[in-house]
């Protein structure tokens, strides 16, 4: 009679629980859409596809790419693929997704996907994400070993809304793996920079040499409700100036461009909704530079690079861009 007693009451209660989560947790809800590319070179699918359970999200998005050739080759790949869970307004996420570091349209200098067109990749990465009032921030952490190393990407970024100004920073530092602890804690807000004065004062055998930080500040103004314009500036290594033998204090130079280059990059564009009063037309233009030596190293372990694909993007050192795009929004045209 108790075990009967007992195994009445456990299924009572496994039920209890099962109906209770199916009133708690709302409806499984699932959506799905496919996109194509079809070009002189080949056809290109994407698959892009999410699962929702609550404050669990599931994305997968995978790719095919066929070349039309005597031999027709057909290749394939992950966009991107993973889980995000999601409480209020803080989201943390596991697996492969396309993040973007900065206000751009068309590029990111300081991280991007790796590639373009509907075959980019995201990181492998863990990341979280919140919200405020005011403040939007990210932290993560990727993996982006090369052929011989392990290797990891840490990065951050925070935007801070002042009304129509938006202020920015982002950063990132390529780490070698066997740095101290603290250069891993997902604490928010505090540059890598800061990391690395607390190893030189602490004189951190282990932390020397371990990694290389880019750093990005932005500002986005927006004049009324239809006129916004950006603008960024990307730092590699920017030489600091000197004071030659003999000189006085207020005679500081700059370091020779043949002796420490400048290696930076710039952006700036804007976007005009309803231009010359167009009611369903936007216009967007935009103009990066990424400086020559950018993104390089004199040790071949701190490229800024990932599967032979730079991690800012698809601009290269040396290299601009100009994009001039006008686009037909959901407003009745003309």
């Amino acid at each position: 009679m108790d075990r009967r007693f007992a195994f009445c009451s456990r299924s009572l209660s496994v039920f209890f629980l099962i109906m209770l989560s199916l009133a708690i947790i709302p409806p499984a809800q699932a959506a799905s859409d496919v996109v194509f590319q079809l070009n002189n070179q080949g056809l290109t699918l994407l698959s892009s596809n999410r699962f929702n359970l609550g404050p669990l999200t599931c994305f997968l998005s995978p790719w095919l790419y066929t070349v039309y050739t005597e031999q027709e080759q057909t290749s394939y790949g992950l966009k991107e693929g993973g889980v995000e869970l999601g409480l209020g307004n803080f989201q943390l996420t596991a697996g492969r997704q396309i993040t973007t570091f900065g206000p751009g349209r068309y590029n990111f200098p300081l991280l991007g996907p790796l590639g373009g067109g509907l075959t980019a990749q995201g990181l492998d990465k863990i990341a979280y994400s919140f919200q405020t009032k005011r403040l939007n921030y990210e932290k993560l952490y990727a993996w982006v070993p090369t052929d011989d190393d392990s290797r990891l990407l840490l990065g951050q970024r925070a935007t801070y809304d002042l009304g129509p100004l938006t202020l920015g920073f982002g950063e990132t530092a390529l780490a070698k793996t066997g740095l101290p602890y603290f250069y891993y804690l997902p604490l928010p807000l505090i540059p890598v920079g800061v990391y690395q004065l607390i190893a030189e004062h602490e004189q951190l055998p282990e932390a020397k040499g371990g990694l290389n930080i880019l750093a990005e500040i932005d500002l986005t103004l927006r004049i009324g409700s239809n006129f916004k314009v950006y603008g960024g500036y990307l730092i590699d290594e920017r030489p600091r100036p000197y004071l030659p033998d003999g000189l006085s204090p207020g005679d500081w130079q700059n370091t020779a461009p043949d002796s420490k280059p400048w290696k930076v990059g710039y952006q700036a564009g804007g976007e005009w909704n309803r231009p010359f009063g167009i009611s369903g037309v936007k216009f967007y233009t935009e103009y990066t530079r990424i400086n020559q030596f950018t993104y390089t190293a004199s040790d071949p372990f701190f490229t800024y690079s990932y599967k032979e694909k730079p991690l800012g993007g698809p601009l290269g050192p040396d290299s601009d861009q100009l994009n001039l795009e006008l686009a037909t929004t959901g407003e009745d045209t003309w």
